[in-house]
C-alpha cells in the first residue's frame, strides 16, 4: 500500500474571514438561481401551498446537512470537503472524492450560461447566441481573476454581491406581500393544494406534481451552505464562528425564500403565469421599469454570480489539497503569490468555458453530474459516523455537543434525506445520462484506487484539527491503521 498518512500541524488562526465574511460566503453559496427559477414551477405543481413547500424543504435541507453543524463546532477543517472526508472517512474515500471533484467544473459553466441567459431575456441587445457566449465567458473570466487575487479579495466581492442579493429579494418579498390579492394562507381554498400532499408522476415516470414533489424540487436550493465548513483555514475563530453562521443561514433562508414564495404566489394566479417559469414576469408586473432593471441585476444575477464566485473558491481548495497529498499531479496545485491555487483555477476556468462556447443547454449541464453530487452525500456519511470515535475529547468539549446516540441518529437522518434526494435525482435523469454518471463514478473510483495502490507520491497530510495535537495525532494513527488493514485484507484476498 503506497498511501502514507501524516498529521499537518495546525496553522495559526486565519486573518481573512470573520463572521460577516463567513456569512456572506455561506449565503452566497446557497442562494443561487433556485429561488428565481423554481418557485413558479412549484406553484404549478402544488398551488398556493408552494410557500409552505419551500419552508418544509428548508428544514429537510437542515436534516440533510445536520452533521456539519456538530462537526464544525468540534473540528477546524483546512482543505474543503476533500479534507473533511479524507480525515474522517479515511484516505480511500478521500482519494475517490479527489478524482470525482474534477467533474464539478461543469457547474461553473452552468452559472455563467444561466446568468447570460437572464441578461439576454431582459436586454434585447444581449439576446443573440453570440452575445450570450461573450457574456458567459466574460463572467467566468471576471470571477476567475477575482479568485486568482486571493481569498481576501474573493470575500470582499462576495460581501458586496450578497448584500445586494438579500436587499433585492427582501424588496420583492415586502412589496409582493403588501400587494397580495390571493388567499395563500387559506388551506381550505381549492387552489391551495391542487395535487394532494404526495407526489404525482407524468407518463414518463418523472415527478410532475404534488406537495412533496414541490418540496423535492426545492431541496437542492436549501443545503449548499454546508460548504462553509471547509473554510476553517482562513477563518479567525472557526470552531466558534462557522457553526453559528450555519445556524444563522436557517432564518435567512426562511425570510428570503419563504417571503419570495409568498409574494410570488400572492400577486399572480396560475393562469397569469401561463408558460412562464421564473419570477421575472412577476417582478416586471410588480416594479416600475427602472426598479425592475435594478431587481434583475441585484437579484437573479447576483444569486448566480455569488454562487459562481464561491464555486471557484471551493473547487480550488479541494483540488489544491488533493494535489498536495499526491492524488492529482503536483503541478495542478501550484499557488501564486496571493496563495491562490492558480493552476487549478485555470484548469477549471478552461473546462468551464468550453460548454459555454459550444452552447450546451442548462438542462444537460445540470444533469451531467447530478448523480455524482448525490454520491458525495453517501461518501460523507461514512466520515460523519466516525467523528466521535476519532476525536472523543474534542467532541465532549464541542459547543454543540449532544449524546452520541443523538448524534448518530442525526447522521442516519441525514443519510435518509440524502437517499430521498438521490431517488429524486435518478427520476430526473434519462437512462443515458444515468449510465454516464454511473460510468464516471466507477472509472474515477477505480483510478483513485490504482493511484493509491501504485504511487509512492500519495502522502496524506490530514488538515482537520481539534485544537489538541495529541488527539489529532491519535486520529491520524487510526487512519493509518485503516490503510494498513486494507493492505492486509488485499494480500489475504
Amino acid at each position: 500500500m503506497a498511501i502514507k498518512v501524516f498529521n499537518e500541524k495546525e496553522p495559526a488562526p486565519g486573518k481573512d474571514f470573520g463572521k460577516l465574511e463567513l456569512y456572506a460566503i455561506a449565503v452566497g453559496t446557497v442562494i443561487g438561481s433556485g429561488v428565481i427559477t423554481l418557485i413558479v414551477p412549484a406553484v404549478k405543481m402544488t398551488g398556493y401551498s408552494a410557500w409552505f413547500a419551500y419552508l418544509c424543504a428548508i428544514f429537510m435541507g437542515v436534516c440533510m446537512i445536520l452533521p456539519y453543524f456538530f462537526i464544525s463546532s468540534t473540528l477546524r477543517v483546512g482543505g474543503g470537503a476533500y479534507s473533511l472526508l479524507n480525515g474522517l472517512g479515511g484516505p480511500r474515500l478521500g482519494g475517490m472524492y479527489a478524482f470525482l471533484c474534477l467533474t464539478q467544473c461543469f457547474g461553473l459553466s452552468l452559472f455563467g450560461t444561466s446568468a447570460a441567459a437572464y441578461l439576454g431575456d431582459i436586454f434585447p441587445a444581449l439576446s443573440s447566441s453570440t452575445a450570450r457566449i461573450i457574456v458567459g465567458v466574460l463572467l467566468l473570466t471576471f470571477f476567475y481573476v477575482v479568485n486568482l487575487m486571493g481569498m481576501d479579495i474573493m470575500a470582499k466581492v462576495q460581501k458586496l454581491m450578497v448584500w445586494l442579493l438579500i436587499a433585492a429579494l427582501l424588496l420583492f418579498s415586502i412589496i409582493g406581500i403588501i400587494n397580495m390579492k390571493l388567499p395563500v394562507f387559506d388551506v381550505a381554498d381549492p387552489n391551495w393544494l391542487i395535487n394532494g400532499w404526495g407526489i404525482t408522476f407524468n407518463e414518463k415516470g418523472l415527478i410532475s406534481g404534488g406537495f412533496f414533489g414541490a418540496v423535492l424540487l426545492f431541496i437542492y436550493s436549501c443545503n449548499g451552505y454546508y460548504a462553509l465548513t471547509g473554510y476553517g483555514r482562513n477563518a479567525k475563530n472557526p470552531r466558534h464562528d462557522i457553526p453559528l453562521v450555519l445556524l444563522a443561514c436557517i432564518p435567512t433562508l426562511i425570510i428570503v425564500y419563504v417571503g419570495s414564495a409568498i409574494a410570488a404566489v400572492g400577486i399572480m394566479s396560475l393562469e397569469e403565469y401561463g408558460e412562464s417559469t421564473t419570477l421575472v414576469f412577476a417582478a416586471r408586473k410588480l416594479f416600475p421599469p427602472a426598479v425592475f432593471g435594478v431587481f434583475i441585476i441585484a437579484g437573479p444575477i447576483m444569486a448566480l454570480l455569488s454562487t459562481l464566485n464561491t464555486s471557484f473558491a471551493v473547487r480550488g481548495m479541494d483540488v489544491s489539497q488533493s494535489c498536495a497529498d499526491g492524488w492529482l499531479p503536483k503541478w495542478l496545485g501550484r499557488e501564486n503569490k496571493h496563495g491562490a491555487p492558480s493552476t487549478a483555477l485555470t484548469f477549471f476556468y478552461i473546462i468551464g468555458v468550453v460548454p459555454i462556447l459550444f452552447q450546451m443547454s442548462i438542462v444537460v449541464l445540470t444533469n451531467l453530474v447530478q448523480l455524482i453530487v448525490a454520491f458525495f452525500m453517501l461518501l460523507n456519511f461514512f466520515g460523519f459516523i466516525r467523528m466521535p470515535k476519532l476525536y472523543p475529547q474534542a467532541w465532549k468539549k464541542a459547543r454543540f455537543h449532544v449524546p452520541n446516540g443523538v448524534y448518530y441518529g442525526c447522521c442516519c437522518l441525514s443519510l435518509i434525506v440524502s437517499c430521498i434526494t438521490i431517488w429524486k435525482t435518478c427520476l430526473s435523469l434519462s437512462p443515458g445520462l444515468a449510465v454516464a454518471n454511473i460510468a464516471i463514478i466507477f472509472v474515477l473510483s477505480v483510478a483513485s484506487f490504482i493511484r493509491g495502490k501504485s504511487s509512492k507520491d500519495v502522502v496524506i497530510r490530514t488538515s482537520i484539527w481539534s485544537g489538541d495535537e495529541e488527539e489529532d495525532e491519535r486520529a491520524t494513527a487510526m487512519n493509518r491503521a485503516t490503510v494498513e488493514k486494507i493492505l492486509v485484507d488485499a494480500e489475504n484476498a
